[in-house]
Order: structure tokens, then sequence, then C-alpha cells
């Protein structure tokens, strides 16, 4: 096991993640460093498709990571956020609780619990994956990001379901929809 996943993979209940983290985990050791954007093909992925997204790092004229830009955001991602972010820029400071810049930061994938309070007033709670890529294996220049909702449809506004994401993952996650 790569030094930079130690213990996450017994902090990984959903079997979706832990799908995608094996899958991280067997790049990064064929390449002996972080892999990169294009050791990821999204073919090997097709069938978990909706539960992932690409998220570029954007760093200054000094090399520091600054801001995120949203490249591809999978269907329950939107389904969560209630919109499609895809082409967003946030600033890293501002991303969350602090997962992205942890992975920006150590070059190690984070794993966490996320809650997320859209406009009805119903939590909406999920499992995250956050896998840091580098072309040159060191210096993070992208996250794969997935997530894996423990909500239920009915705890969403109706327009917000995405029926098609929820079939295509039947059977590789926890939740039950």
């Amino acid at each position: 096991m790569a030094p930079w996943t130690a213990g996450i993979d017994r902090a990984i209940s959903d079997p979706l993640l832990r799908q995608i983290f094996a899958y991280w985990q067997a790049k990064a050791a064929k390449r002996g460093a972080l892999p990169a954007r294009a050791d990821i093909d999204p073919v090997d992925l097709a069938n978990i498709l909706p539960a992932i997204s690409l998220i570029e790092v954007r760093r200054d004229a000094a090399n520091r990571a600054g801001r995120l830009r949203y490249r591809v955001v999978g269907s329950l991602h939107v389904e969560i956020m209630g919109r499609d972010a895809t082409g967003e820029l946030i600033d890293l400071s501002a991303a969350d609780d602090g997962a992205a810049a942890a992975a920006v930061a150590t070059g190690r994938p984070v794993h966490a619990q996320r809650t997320f309070n859209p406009a009805n007033g119903v939590a909406l709670m999920f499992e995250t994956l956050i896998c840091p890529l580098a072309a040159d294996g060191v210096t993070v220049d992208m996250l794969l990001c997935a997530v894996a909702p423990h909500y239920q449809p009915k705890d969403l506004p109706a327009a917000r379901v995405n029926r098609f994401a929820r079939r295509s993952l039947a059977g590789l996650t926890s939740f039950g929809c």
C-alpha cells in the first residue's frame, strides 16, 4: 500500500467508494506516484460515472493552489447541489469543509461524511471520496471526486431526483432507492 493511502481503505464503508478507491490505488501503484488525469479512463468507470466529478486545481504564478474549476460534474453531484456547476470556479479556501484543500495539500485521498442542507430544509447525508491526480506524479492538478448518497429520493425536491443516475447505480451503492 502506498504511504499516502494508509488507513483510508478501512474508513470507507460504501461499496461504490471502495470501488473507486481501489481503482485509484491500482493506477497509483502502476505509476509509482499519484495517477494523472490521463491515467483515468472513463470507460473503466462507465457503470459509476453518475457518482464521479473531476475538479481542476488552478495554481497562481508561484504554483500555489488557489482556485478549483468544476470540469465534469456527475449527475449525483448535480442532484445534491441542485444545479450543474460545470465550468464554475470557486476559491479553494471556500470549498466545502476543507476536504478538497486537504487532498491538494497532502496529495492523499480524503474520505468524509458530509451533510448538505438544500432549501427544502431536509439534510442530505452522503459520503464523499476525493482522490488527487497529478500530471507530474507529485503536484496535484486535478481531483477525482465521488459521492455516495445516504438519503432517500423523497428527501429531495422532486425536480432534483435523478432517477436515471440512480437506476444505473442500483446494486452498486448502499443507498436504498
